[in-house]
């Protein structure tokens, strides 16, 4: 089948490969058939471009690619909605901002995308946990994640140093 696009022009697309959302986006209600475009081979990020919409297409990308200890708790009624009956079916994505200052690009961690592998449906859901906000930064998010990760190599750095040391002294006793 071929869509239409505004980005892209007219793309070849499998009918296997649409994505519903039955109850559409946040904000955007009638749209509920995506198919997921890749931005580039090498990128992180992906278009959730719109079936009957061509002007309509997300930047989303995996939260876990910039903040690793995101977590995405869903209701019953969000797992029976999407039929998950196993949870490595599920891919989570976030909706990202690009503004024309793309280091303040942001990611909507508050309403995540939750994707049901297996059946090709889709649920935004909104997040109670007050930690995530509709607006992340995601190059702070990755400079914190990556310093608390050179920090954690540091210390285990230390910690095996120190380790030696000790084994080394108890060894020439």
């Amino acid at each position: 089948m071929k869509i239409n696009t505004s980005r892209f022009g007219e793309v070849e697309v499998n009918e296997s490969d649409m994505i519903s959302l039955p109850e559409g986006l946040i904000g955007f209600p009638e749209l509920n058939q995506f198919i997921l475009l890749d931005h580039d081979n090498d990128s992180p990020f992906k278009w959730l471009q719109s079936v009957s919409d061509p002007a309509m297409a997300f930047i989303v990308i995996s939260p876990l690619s910039f903040r690793p200890d995101y977590m995405v708790e869903v209701t019953e009624e969000e797992v029976s909605a999407l039929k998950l009956s196993n949870p490595n079916e599920a891919v989570i994505s976030v909706i990202v901002t690009i503004p024309m200052d793309p280091k303040k690009m942001s990611a909507n961690l508050k309403a995540p995308l939750v994707f049901n592998l297996s059946n090709r449906l889709g649920k935004q859901v909104v997040l109670k946990d007050p930690q995530y906000q509709t607006k992340h930064f995601i190059m702070e998010e990755m400079k914190r994640y990556s310093q608390r990760d050179t920090q954690n190599d540091l210390k285990k750095a230390i910690q095996q140093q120190i380790a030696n040391k000790m084994d080394n002294e108890t060894v020439n006793k």
